[in-house]
């Protein structure tokens, strides 16, 4: 390939790169907007959730499960756990669902869609280098690929389903969806901390240096996000044209 295509190539990644990032902040943005402004209006359901006690924290979680499997866009649901539920709990309910959901979508994949996966993956170019670089250094670029935003975390748990990848790797690449996990979880909680108080925008008049901790943290968990996938787009483009 001669030195003009690869540039050519690198320069159409780090635009699609930087598309993806705009998009995925804008989508949390516009997200936040709607939590903020439904959750001030269904305390029925937040009753509701409150009525079930320690079954609510378990419903969300099958909910959630089920939402990995059929392809649902889950990091919404991931945000909003964060909005209804204490922090750590949500960031526990979050990485649960993430492991066990997608154990079962890559057992499904393997076993029953793994020739439709594979046409999917044969007519896309970028999806074959993945999968050979998979193939020659399986476990750094499971993780890579799974804390990059090339490929929605649901779908990667069908395409490593038809590749070279084994359970083991499988399972140890989604143990750093506890990133991602803690990422939504705040984000949730800083929005719904403030959708949820008694009297809503108010609450920055009440408690303006919680209110201000928490939208520093906002920001600097928005700003960790664009790093490490910055820094795993770069990682994973790097490994693949190595290998």
């Amino acid at each position: 390939m001669s030195l003009l295509k690869q540039d050519k190539i690198a320069i159409e990644d780090s635009k699609v790169v930087r598309f993806r990032l705009v998009i995925s902040v804008t989508i949390f943005i516009i997200w936040s907007v709607i939590i903020f402004n439904i959750l001030k209006d269904i305390s029925f359901f937040l009753d509701w959730f409150e009525d079930l006690g320690t079954l609510a924290p378990l419903l969300f979680t099958l909910i959630l499960i089920i939402g990995v499997v059929i392809l649902a866009p889950t990091p919404i649901m991931k945000v909003t756990a964060g909005a209804l539920f204490p922090y750590w709990l949500a960031v526990v309910i979050n990485f649960t669902a993430s492991i066990v959901g997608g154990l079962l979508a890559f057992f499904l994949g393997r076993w029953l869609f793994r020739d439709s996966i594979a046409k999917i993956v044969a007519s896309d170019k970028r999806l074959q280098n993945i999968e050979v670089a998979i193939g020659e250094e399986a476990m750094r670029i499971s993780v890579l690929v799974r804390l990059s935003p090339l490929i929605p975390d649901e779908w990667l748990n069908y395409i490593m389903a038809s590749g070279p990848v084994t359970t083991r790797v499988f399972f140890l690449s989604t143990l750093s969806s506890i990133v991602y996990s803690l990422a939504y979880a705040y984000f949730g909680h800083a929005v719904g901390t403030i959708a949820l108080s008694s009297n809503a925008m108010g609450g920055f008049k009440q408690s303006p240096l919680g209110i201000a901790l928490l939208v520093l943290g906002l920001i600097a968990t928005v700003i960790a996000t664009i790093i490490v996938t910055k820094v795993t787009m770069k990682a994973l483009n790097d490994a693949i044209e190595e290998e």
